[in-house]
């Protein structure tokens, strides 16, 4: 027992646990609720808020390229891609430009190229070049490739002796001609050759 009257060092650390305890618990009852209810709101909206994605990237649709071929009377006959929108004059300037041989008068410039098309642009003459009509059907006035002789074939503008013997050395060791496209198969006749022979041959029967 303290004969001085002061509380002893043990009871004094007991009442100071005791206030802390008390002041503790009264925080927690005047300002927990609030305190955890705004904390879970801020961490649920974190959460669910999706971020911007500033550094998406949205790819831009971009349109197929035409392919035409084109041939006949131009610089250079081949297979071209041609950008959407291109018209029928761009598609000869692909090829080179016209040869002075061209006859673009049934030729409309200025039509939108399809894809898939094929351009050709006549020689000048070359419709002058088929057969005048009569009253004959015009594949009796076609020269027949299956059945031509050699001067037959001959009497073909460009066609001298020797196409000639080629023209009929192919059908007999490959068979007959089953299109007219098959003459560019021949050694010695070209693009250009062939667009002149071409409306005057048939393989009919």
């Amino acid at each position: 027992m303290n004969t001085n009257g002061e509380t002893p060092w043990y009871r004094r650390s007991q009442r100071l646990l005791a206030v802390a305890c008390a002041l503790l618990g009264g925080l927690l009852i005047a300002f927990g609720p609030e305190t955890r209810a705004a904390w879970l709101a801020t961490t649920t909206a974190a959460q669910t808020t999706p971020e911007p994605l500033w550094d998406e990237v949205i790819p831009t649709p971009t349109s197929s390229p035409l392919v035409v071929y084109v041939s006949g009377a131009v610089v250079a006959p081949d297979v071209y891609r041609l950008p959407p929108g291109s018209r029928v004059i761009d598609a000869l300037q692909a090829a080179g430009g016209l040869t002075e041989l061209a006859d673009i008068d049934g030729i409309n410039l200025a039509a939108l190229v399809q894809d898939s098309q094929h351009i050709r642009v006549p020689y000048a003459g070359e419709r002058m070049a088929l057969p005048a009509e009569s009253d004959r059907s015009p594949d009796n006035e076609l020269i027949n490739l299956n059945r031509a002789t050699a001067s037959d074939l001959e009497e073909l503008p460009g066609v001298g002796k020797t196409l000639a013997e080629r023209i009929i050395a192919r059908r007999e060791t490959q068979g007959p001609y089953r299109s007219v496209d098959e003459l560019r198969e021949v050694s010695g006749i070209g693009e250009k050759l062939f667009n002149q022979i071409a409306p005057l041959v048939t393989i009919g029967p």
